[in-house]
């Protein structure tokens, strides 16, 4: 069962208390435009002084952190269909408003079963969680899905952005002063030990209940990182858990290199088709615009035209239908490499690169078999 958009982008949420920007940032998607109530400051909650100091350790601890990264396990549990779905993957931080999360549904080997028992005397169903990833670059917010090469685009308006987005609907307590943090959840601390800090935190704002009930946060007392955080949906019916694991900060070679070869939280979506609808510009002239002035423009879905070169006939068609793009293929040259070049595509119109509306026709070329006549 696919997540909800909100729940969905709750989940994610958590890890960005390990990479604050992330997870301050993809839950602005579902609250653009709206202005959060922070002049309607709730009576501060008197909290017992052993959670009031882990609030100003955690905040000293945040200050130091301008680059995060690390691994993470997720498991979703559906209470009502009894189902565990595990997902693993990286993410990356860098101060102020920068963030990505990769993940992948883990294989599960035939016969695995989750470890959290059913109403049946048995274990709940083991599934493989579903291939997305995030990316807020300080000014936008990319959601893709993995699975269908498709992805969403939210801008973020000039007054969210930057140490500003601390303000998004979930930033729970990762670099958030102690005083805010307060104001926002009630909190209650469940384990302080030299081992490991558990607190939990419900929402004080009806946005942020909106997205969930309770997270769990746990926390490594000698560096402040969270070890795990819990999440429990609205309904109450599905919670979601994340395990972080190698986390590292400040890492001396910055996070720009690495396995990517580049700046992680520039999308490279050549090949995948852009969704819906999305705001033309999230700049300046949508910034206190008057209540009675016309909302901001919007653009259809466009694409970025694919490079298909290299790839067979068959594939390529596939591949553009998929992305909502019509093809016509065309006999070529003869291949000088038949055995690897035959019905490969060597010429496309439009050129990789250009914009194109759905719907749009991509003309393919192709090598032909140089023992056939050429039709």
């Amino acid at each position: 069962m696919k997540l909800k958009p909100v729940l969905l982008q709750s989940a994610l949420v958590v890890t960005c208390c390990a990479s604050a920007g992330l997870l301050l940032c993809n839950q602005l998607s579902q609250a653009l435009g709206q202005q959060p109530a922070a002049n309607q400051a709730p009576e501060v909650q008197q909290l017992p002084a052993a959670l009031e100091q882990i609030l100003e350790n955690w905040e000293r601890e945040s200050a130091k952190i301008q680059k995060l990264e690390g691994n993470h396990i997720r498991r979703e549990y559906d209470d009502v269909f009894q189902v565990e779905k595990q997902s693993e993957g990286k993410f990356y931080y860098e101060h102020p408003d920068k963030g990505r999360i990769d993940i992948a549904g883990k294989k599960i080997p035939e016969g695995a079963k989750s470890d959290k028992p059913n109403n049946k005397g048995g274990f709940y169903a083991l599934k493989p969680g579903n291939d997305e990833r995030w990316i807020c670059d300080g000014k936008r917010i990319f959601s893709i899905d993995e699975n269908e090469k498709k992805y969403e685009v939210y801008p973020i308006p000039l007054e969210r952005r930057g140490t500003n987005i601390m303000e998004g609907p979930l930033p729970f307590l990762f670099g958030m002063p102690a005083n805010v943090a307060k104001q926002r959840y009630f909190l209650k601390l469940l384990v302080n030990t030299p081992d490991q800090i558990i607190i939990a935190a419900k929402p004080r704002r009806r946005l942020d209940s909106q997205n969930y009930r309770e997270a769990k946060i746990k926390l490594d007392p000698k560096t402040y990182l969270p070890a795990a955080v819990q999440l429990i949906h609205p309904s109450g019916n599905q919670s979601t858990v994340y395990i972080f694991e190698n986390v590292v900060a400040n890492k001396s070679r910055g996070i720009l290199g690495g396995i990517f070869g580049k700046d992680p939280f520039t999308p490279d979506l050549d090949d995948y088709r852009l969704e819906g609808k999305v705001v033309a510009v999230a700049g300046e002239e949508n910034v206190k615009r008057p209540v009675q002035q016309a909302a901001a423009p919007v653009q259809q879905a466009t694409f970025k035209v694919p490079n298909m070169v290299g790839r067979d006939y068959q594939t390529a068609q596939k591949l553009l239908k998929q992305m909502g793009l019509e093809s016509k293929i065309y006999p070529g040259d003869p291949a000088q490499e038949p055995g690897q070049q035959i019905y490969h595509v060597y010429l496309q119109k439009p050129v990789p690169g250009e914009v194109i509306q759905q719907g749009g026709i991509i003309h393919l070329k192709l090598y032909t078999d140089p023992s056939k006549p050429k039709n």
